[in-house]
């Protein structure tokens, strides 16, 4: 996916609506019952496989930097 889409306003919007409907809280820590702050919107779907959903909110999780990083070892720890 390249990467002026992250800065796109569509994106900012769909990442704002995630966040919010998960009150700012880690979805993966809160499965263990952690209270961990979020600031990633997670596509579950990956956008660049799935662009059709990409802006679905259905499609977001709220991750905190460690459970994001996580899910992309690729990314190299980018989200920290």
């Amino acid at each position: 996916m390249e990467r002026y889409y992250y800065q796109h306003k569509k994106h900012h919007e769909w990442r704002d609506k995630v966040l919010r409907r998960d009150k700012y809280l880690c979805q993966e820590c809160l499965r263990y019952g952690k209270k961990v702050p979020a600031k990633i919107a997670h596509h579950i779907k990956p956008a660049d496989e799935y662009p059709e959903i990409r802006y679905d909110v259905s499609n977001g999780k709220s991750l905190c930097a460690a459970c994001h990083n996580k899910k992309h070892p690729e990314k190299g720890g980018r989200w920290e």
